[in-house]
């Protein structure tokens, strides 16, 4: 049976951090690239073990491709608890420690299962690898054993199979040298098998092949790169999703560094190319022997719901969120970020139930496209809108001319399929000839006054306001006018009535710029002039949140909760040297009124 590999956006990085009090416990990191890592759970441990030895070592996570499972297996030793490594060499556990999940957020108590030889003095590193031949996995780890013809123990790599990590076969050598060999890692590529282990003796990773999983198939590739690098353990290599390239991490366990990254477009060509300290950020906490597995927009999304940081919502790159609920379900409604120049196309959206776990609805427009005749690219800051069934999508994008213009869409449900008008809604020309004052005619937001009467504010360099007609994708020029009193504007005007007064909102600086921020002031009048009353939201270098802005305000009508979502840099903030304005997240936070009626600033 051949095994499906889903699409993959994303890693999940399972490792412990150190011999410290709850150091040897399971930690979880994430990355959107495979060599920029956040840490998840605050940074500290997602999975504990309170069997046997009481810590979990060496964690390793396997996907079943034939189950809705994961498995999670673990070395069961812990340093800090002071028998030292002789104990742990010569006798120690001969257990792993093994969890089950279907969704990788939920996991099952941990078990341990004795899977060592007898006599064998521990059961270190275990792995796995899925044997699609035999449908079964092969699980292998390393036991320091003494032979009857050996003066003393020496590691070597056992195996066993299993199909459910509970019921194994006897183990049995699988790879022994003169010298001891312990931390094997294997990956699959092409119909052959790649192994990576550390030689104990020369403290550096040696590299086999294999045409099948038997031990018997495995033969010596040559690795400068590797064999000139001492002092390294743990490796792990995985495939970069999407490239025809594979990372390999090894342990710097001798300097007390972590992992290093080596990447090569060629496993079997063994040219690895060590990146520099600049090219990667392992995160906070300091990486140990561990396991990555690649996983799909789904997982990420899970995985940031229950273990992430509180505020980045969507996983990936997405921008300019304009947030809603219909019918009792909320929709953010961003720009497509990681374009340079902001050039992308295409517009999704997401769905949620709780403003957590939100689900990706799939493209709803795309301006490469004949979905918007008008338009040849730059989707930028979207809004949406309903009434009387319909549900109405505002959107910039860019005309022939090169300049930019405000579209308008229609469709029966929030996800769409949505139909373009053949013409925009808002241009420059119409600026000019209406004397609005205008520097692009872009970032489109809806409000409904009272009696139902619906408006667009939208603008850059100067905000502006039109009612829009009854059908909701016409204007009616005549009541377009500049909004006076939007201290410092840039763009991304927005606002909302309450207590009697109406709250405009709106972003300032450069979207480039770490110090882009959202200012706020009132108005006793829809058209202004607006009071000025101070910044609302702004970055926190301490939490590395930088760039927050262009921003959307939802009123939840089920609870009377305010929300505002918002974008920030992508974090880590390593990640992008350069360019960091067309790299942004998407975040969420409450929005508070104080006793005086007016907004709070918000709380990063």
């Amino acid at each position: 049976m051949s095994v499906h590999h889903p699409e993959y956006t994303g890693y999940l990085m399972v490792h412990f951090i150190g011999e410290q009090p709850d150091g040897e416990q399971v930690y979880f990191s994430y990355s959107e690239n495979g060599l920029h890592w956040k840490d998840l759970n605050g940074g500290l441990p997602v999975l504990r073990s309170e069997l046997g030895e009481k810590g979990a070592r060496d964690p390793f996570l396997i996907r079943s491709p034939k189950e809705d499972k994961f498995y999670l297996i673990a070395t069961d030793l812990r340093i800090a608890s002071g028998k030292g490594w002789g104990a742990a060499v010569e006798a120690g556990s001969r257990d792993i420690i093994v969890w089950e999940s279907a969704d990788l957020v939920r996991w099952s108590e941990p078990r341990a299962v004795t899977i060592g030889v007898p006599g064998a003095g521990c059961v270190w590193a275990p792995e796995a690898v899925y044997d699609e031949a035999a449908d079964e996995f092969l699980v292998f780890w390393a036991s320091a054993t003494q032979g009857p013809d050996e003066q003393e123990r020496k590691h070597k790599i056992y195996s066993s199979r299993t199909k459910d990590f509970r019921s194994f076969t006897p183990a049995d050598i699988y790879i022994e040298r003169d010298s001891h060999i312990i931390d094997t890692t294997i990956i699959a590529h092409n119909g052959a098998y790649y192994r990576f282990s550390k030689d104990e003796t020369t403290k550096n990773i040696v590299v086999e092949k294999g045409a099948s999983l038997d031990k018997s198939s495995f033969v010596p590739l040559r690795v400068p790169a590797l064999e000139s690098l001492f002092g390294v353990e743990g490796p792990q290599i995985y495939k970069l999703n999407g490239r025809e390239e594979w990372c390999l991490i090894v342990d710097r366990f001798a300097e007390g560094k972590g992992y290093l990254p080596l990447l090569t477009s060629d496993l079997d060509g063994g040219e690895f190319r060590v990146l520099p300290d600049e090219a990667f950020d392992l995160g906070k906490t300091k990486k140990r022997h561990g396991g990555v597995l690649p996983i799909t927009g789904e997982e990420c999304a899970r995985l940031l719901a229950a273990f992430g940081d509180g505020h980045q919502v969507l996983p990936g790159q997405f921008a300019d969120p304009d947030i809603a609920k219909f019918d009792g379900r909320y929709y953010i409604y961003p720009t497509t970020d990681g374009f340079t120049g902001w050039s992308g196309t295409a517009f999704r959206v997401f769905s949620s139930d709780d403003l957590r776990l939100w689900k990706d609805e799939g493209m709803i427009l795309d301006l490469a496209t004949d979905d918007v005749p008008w338009a040849v690219g730059s989707a930028w800051a979207p809004a949406i809108a309903t009434k009387n069934g319909s549900y109405y999508y505002y959107f910039c994008g860019k005309l022939p001319s090169g300049q930019s213009a405000i579209g308008a869409a229609v469709a029966e449900t929030p996800v769409g399929p949505f139909r373009a008008m053949p013409e925009p809604l808002l241009t420059m020309d119409q600026m000019k000839r209406l004397g609005i004052a205008m520097g692009q005619a872009i970032d489109p937001s809806v409000y409904f006054e009272e009696d139902g009467t619906p408006y667009l504010l939208f603008g850059n360099s100067h905000g502006a306001i039109v009612q829009l007609g009854e059908d909701m994708v016409s204007v009616l020029e005549d009541t377009m006018a500049n909004i006076d009193g939007l201290h410092d504007f840039r763009e991304a005007v927005t606002v909302l009535k309450r207590g009697g007064l109406y709250h405009f909102t709106w972003s300032c600086d450069d979207t480039g710029s770490e110090d882009y921020h959202v200012n706020y002031g009132t108005s006793d009048k829809l058209y202004g002039p607006v009071e000025y009353r101070g910044t609302i939201l702004a970055k926190n270098e301490e939490k590395e949140m930088l760039g927050t802005g262009h921003h959307s305000i939802l009123r939840d009508p089920d609870s009377d909760q305010y929300w505002i979502a918002y974008h920030r840099f992508v974090t880590p903030l390593s990640r992008f040297t350069e360019g960091k304005g067309f790299h942004r997240e998407t975040c969420i936070a409450p929005l508070l009124f104080g006793e005086d009626g007016l907004m709070q600033p918000v709380r990063l």
